[in-house]
């Protein structure tokens, strides 16, 4: 049953997803299975990103799907990723906003796989793999620096480093410019690379 399962998922692997959803409304249910194989830990990453609950990630994932079922047949979209990326955004600002938690870089992912934590996507520091404790100072206080953020950037944060996603699509689920975007992940860098910069050790490097 595996090896039958996996061929299904080699043989649609070089579908692109605005194919894959077309088969899908034809009544291929094989395309959404590859569908949602492919933007499980995407969409997982994102929502553990902001809501960092368990339940809530699991609930946000299923509805989003729901409403992908639901809409299916009226996407004419070019990027399907934008669409369902706009999709989840919308389902956390809408019932998650006010239960929100803040980004860990510190946590592992509980799902299949494992994901990488924020902490991974950012760029060395000049740490060294035997320097545990200064390491773990160093991912606290971005931790911390990430708690400081405004909700639209540290969005605009996992949308990029977790997900990413281009800014052009940042930008259509935020309902902005690309250069708001551009504008946010830019003063988001800009004030951690502030907070961090008395714990790098040697020269000053950029986030």
């Amino acid at each position: 049953m595996r090896l039958e399962l996996n061929k299904m998922r080699n043989s649609l692997v070089d579908i692109s997803d605005e194919k894959l959803v077309k088969r899908y409304v034809k009544g291929d249910l094989k395309a959404l299975d590859a569908l949602v194989e492919r933007y499980k830990k995407p969409l997982f990453s994102f929502f553990w990103g902001l809501t960092k609950s368990k339940v809530d990630v699991d609930e946000l994932f299923q509805e989003t799907w729901f409403r992908v079922i639901r809409k299916a047949s009226d996407f004419e979209q070019n990027s399907f990723k934008g669409w369902i990326f706009k999709i989840a955004h919308n389902l956390v600002i809408d019932g998650y906003r006010s239960q929100r938690g803040h980004l860990s870089l510190d946590q592992a992912s509980e799902y299949e796989g494992g994901l990488q934590t924020l902490g991974d996507t950012i760029p060395a520091t000049g740490i060294g793999p035997d320097d545990d404790a200064n390491n773990h100072d160093l991912r606290n206080a971005i931790t911390q620096a990430l708690d400081k953020l405004p909700s639209e950037q540290r969005e605009v944060f996992v949308l990029r480093m977790e997900v990413d996603m281009s800014f052009k699509n940042i930008a259509e689920i935020q309902g902005t410019s690309t250069n708001t975007a551009l504008a946010r992940m830019q003063y988001a860098l800009s004030k951690m690379r502030k907070l961090l910069k008395s714990h790098r050790p040697g020269p000053e490097r950029n986030l």
